[in-house]
């Protein structure tokens, strides 16, 4: 398969989290996250996300431009019933749209209320105002209703903030119609991953490889201890999409060679501990700096025990030499942190494991 086989255009999305609150250093975004996940899972490319404070000179600049340059656009956030809870009023002036009091919402929010044997507050009266040409999304779970509008191009829908009132209302009520303006796109991902290299060498290696590409797109990051190459294919079918991962995939470990040891996103545990079990082998480690890192990241693998047998700290000299017979005049002629004692705790653990 060739470099730019397949054409189709994918819809754009950018999703904006708004909220003062989500700016705290101790705050994460989730919602972002599990949009972008369903979003790709419909062929739509997430292509910007914005964090927004409670600001409204800031968002209605930022809606007037999401509009103009994305197909989907997602709000969470700010349909709450405080004085802080600007999403509606800003979208709506945003889009030069009129903003009213829709009285069955509002009866709806009352209803709400009653059935928990409350009397509804006047401030959640707010929460009835609807944008002029929006349907309204309704909220089981919660007293703030979404609402979705087209505006020219763009699809724009407003969810509340809460993840279990926005991800039943996104997948009951509007994912659909995002399905709808996708169309026949399907996305397929791809992690690999690279020991022994460092990111610059990665990359210079395989740019010349992955530039000739628009589709799949490709990433390469630093994760801890290793190199991930991510890749991104788009096609009419999910197998389209995956062929073309193979196609870029095998020009890249070719390249590469042994310095892949993952096509899957499987970490160096997971492919270690899955040669072990192949084989039959069994394993034990000695580690001194590592301080037990090595075995906790073994056996986190499920299944592990069957390979892993023990695994000992020697993080002195002097248990280096009782526990795994290491050579005191190697420990002195090398070091402790050296090729040549690592060598030797690795014959001492295996005689005492019986490995």
């Amino acid at each position: 398969m060739k470099p730019h086989e397949i054409g189709q255009t994918m819809l754009t999305a950018e999703i904006i989290a708004i909220g003062s609150e989500l700016l705290a250093p101790d705050r994460t975004d989730t919602n972002s996250l599990w949009l972008t996940e369903q979003l790709n899972r419909i062929g739509i490319d997430v292509k910007l996300k914005t964090i927004v404070g409670d600001d409204d000179a800031r968002l209605e600049e930022l809606i007037k431009d999401a509009v103009k340059r994305s197909r989907v656009v997602i709000t969470t956030g700010g349909l709450g019933p405080t004085e802080d809870d600007i999403t509606r009023k800003v979208v709506a002036r945003a889009l030069g749209r009129r903003l009213a009091l829709d009285e069955k919402v509002l009866a709806e929010i009352r209803e709400r209320f009653q059935s928990f044997g409350m009397t509804m507050p006047e401030r959640n009266s707010r929460q009835a105002m609807v944008i002029d040409g929006a349907e309204v999304l309704p909220n089981p779970n919660g007293s703030a209703p979404g609402l979705y509008l087209e505006h020219g191009e763009c699809s724009v829908a407003l969810l509340p903030g809460p993840p279990r009132e926005n991800q039943p209302m996104y997948q009951n009520h509007v994912q659909a119609r995002f399905e709808k303006l996708a169309g026949d796109i399907h996305f397929a991902r791809r992690v690999m991953r690279v020991s022994g290299m460092g990111e610059s060498a990665v990359d210079e290696k395989i740019a010349p490889i992955y530039s000739q590409y628009e589709n799949p797109l490709t990433t390469i990051l630093f994760n801890s201890s290793e190199i991930e190459i991510h890749l991104r294919a788009h096609g009419r079918t999910e197998d389209e999409a995956e062929a073309l991962l193979d196609h870029l995939s095998l020009k890249i470990e070719k390249e590469l060679g042994n310095s892949v040891f993952s096509f899957r996103g499987e970490t160096m545990e997971e492919v270690v501990g899955r040669r072990l079990a192949i084989t039959g082998f069994t394993l034990a480690v000695a580690e001194s700096c590592t301080g037990g890192l090595v075995a906790q990241r073994l056996t986190s693998v499920p299944g592990s025990s069957t390979y892993f047998t023990e695994g000992l700290v020697t993080y002195s000299n002097e248990s280096k030499t009782r526990l795994l017979g290491v050579d005191k005049k190697l420990i002195r002629e090398h070091g402790a942190v050296s090729k040549e004692v690592a060598r030797d705790m690795a014959r001492g653990v295996r005689h005492r494991a019986k490995t």
